[in-house]
């Protein structure tokens, strides 16, 4: 058994955050020892860390304690949950795809500032191929 302490370390969240999402319902199984501090098991660990991912991917805190409420279903919701679950990879694909593009867009900045550093700023022209054309101004 874990600690909301313990918890925050493992999964990297603050343990205030992972007491807020206890305060919210989203780890049903908890139970407290005699002091009522909150202990968490393996099978909690695993919904702290979906419950993390989710919100990673921008689903609202109202949404994931709807999935885990179908989770403590049980079977009969597996296509609900698979279709949730299904949604949110797409999102965060999209997200990485799009976070992809940023970082090429930020590499080709960075060449543009090492050759600036080499030949001067004035000598150079950054204009990455992908946004945009440089046009004479005649």
């Amino acid at each position: 058994m874990y600690t909301i302490q313990k918890v925050a370390e493992i999964v990297q969240l603050s343990p205030h955050t992972v007491r807020f999402y206890a305060k919210k319902g989203l780890f049903p199984r908890i139970t407290r020892d005699q002091h009522n501090v909150r202990l968490f098991s393996n099978k909690d660990l695993e919904y702290v860390e979906i419950v993390k991912a989710l919100r990673t991917t921008g689903m609202s805190l109202r949404d994931i304690k709807k999935y885990i409420d179908l989770c403590e279903q049980g079977e009969a919701t597996v296509e609900q949950r698979y279709q949730i679950m299904k949604a949110e990879v797409d999102k965060s694909a999209a997200k990485l795809a799009e976070s992809h593009r940023q970082h090429e867009l930020l590499a080709e900045k960075l060449k543009y500032y090492q050759q600036a550093r080499l030949k001067g700023e004035k000598q150079i022209m950054w204009a990455p191929q992908h946004r945009w054309t440089v046009f004479n101004e005649d």
